[in-house]
């Protein structure tokens, strides 16, 4: 039966009857009514607010019962064929939202591994690059949340840290020069002092023999005035020593930065050669200077005229007589002192600053060098 079926049936029942007629269509047709007389309203079929708004067929109708004066109002709602019309959507479209529920949780998946759990994985690796010391990577996480924040702070210490450990190492590198610098310093004043205590026992034990032979009268060593001159060569000879010793003292002391002057390169030459003019005079030996362009060097002016006078006091020394001593800048950096007639053999080269070192024994004996001339000089 239909809605237009029962408004014909119910004109003229009576109100009871009526109200059972359109209780049983409500049920046979899944819908839903109202009967109102404009004062008091009956519902049918569980009819409220939600049931209106979602019904898909309404009729209205006014019926007049036996009974009652008044004349009513009926409101019949279809709601059956909305539900099933949702119920069929429902089961068509549940292939399709599973599909997009497998799609949204596959792409949540791989937004989940590339913005958490990728950043997070690269610094796990870079934390375990650090237990190792190894500051030279860089974490590339670009992001602007707290795993990008984090990234960038580790970037930043990072970079802190490897500088700091190349200073370190710089440091750790400048301590092992130095200490290798100091050792070779020691193993040199061992050695220095070892020569010295072996240099003046010869000369010493040679004045203590001329002294007490002298004193005892001993054979030959009653003329004094013969031993006389001798053992006063031998003292001279040690006062020179113990000179250039404290000379050497002095210079391992001394702060040679706060007594730096600048002074002219060929002038203090000048003055170093004229020093030596007599020995050089003595030997017939020809001193050529050829620094042409002057310059000015800042230097200890005491230090350098001593180094100046035992280079080229060594090239006249040892030089035979009729010789010839040059003197002049190569490059403009490199002052130059060149003699002939002599050399000194290849093999004796890296011991020549060596104190007390000596390449011909006899020939420098004989000159009274004290052994300390180039030795004064790397100093």
């Amino acid at each position: 039966m239909d809605a237009e079926t029962l408004y014909s049936d119910l004109e003229g029942q009576p109100y009871d009857r009526a109200v059972e007629q359109i209780y049983d269509f409500c049920i046979q047709n899944n819908s839903a009514g109202i009967l109102s007389d404009g004062k008091t309203a009956l519902s049918f079929g569980g009819m409220d607010s939600e049931t209106a708004n979602t019904a898909t067929t309404s009729i209205f109708g006014i019926v007049h019962l036996a009974d009652r004066p008044e004349e009513y109002e009926l409101s019949i709602m279809s709601i059956s064929k909305a539900t099933n019309e949702i119920s069929d959507l429902l089961l068509k479209l549940i292939p399709a939202i599973l599909g997009v529920i497998l799609l949204l949780s596959a792409l949540s998946a791989f937004i989940c591994s590339k913005v958490i759990v990728s950043p997070i994985a690269e610094i796990s690796q870079i934390s375990k690059r650090m237990t190792a010391l190894d500051m030279t990577w860089r974490c590339n996480v670009k992001s602007k949340d707290e795993i990008g924040v984090l990234a960038s702070s580790l970037n930043a210490m990072a970079s802190r840290l490897h500088t700091v450990m190349d200073e370190l190492e710089s440091a750790n590198r400048r301590l092992e020069m130095d200490v290798e610098h100091f050792q070779r310093l020691e193993a040199e004043r061992r050695h220095f002092f070892a020569a010295v205590s072996h240099e003046l026992k010869t000369p010493l034990t040679i004045l203590k023999g001329q002294i007490e032979n002298m004193m005892l009268g001993c054979g030959d060593y009653q003329d004094h005035e013969k031993y006389l001159p001798e053992t006063l060569k031998t003292v001279e000879d040690m006062e020179t020593l113990v000179l250039e010793i404290l000379s050497v003292t002095k210079m391992e002391s001394m702060n040679v930065k706060d007594t730096l002057q600048e002074v002219s390169l060929a002038d203090t030459v000048d003055k170093v050669v004229r020093t030596l003019l007599p020995l050089v005079q003595d030997k017939d030996i020809q001193i050529h200077q050829n620094i042409i362009t002057d310059r000015a060097v800042l230097i200890d002016p005491v230090l350098w005229s001593k180094a100046l006078s035992n280079i080229i006091g060594n090239a006249v020394r040892y030089s035979p007589s009729g010789a010839e001593v040059s003197i002049f800048l190569r490059d403009g950096n490199v002052l130059i002192i060149e003699n002939t007639g002599v050399t000194i053999p290849e093999d004796d080269l890296p011991h020549l600053f060596m104190p007390f070192y000596r390449s011909d024994r006899s020939r420098n004996r004989a000159t009274g060098g004290s052994g300390l001339g180039l030795y004064i000089v790397e100093a």
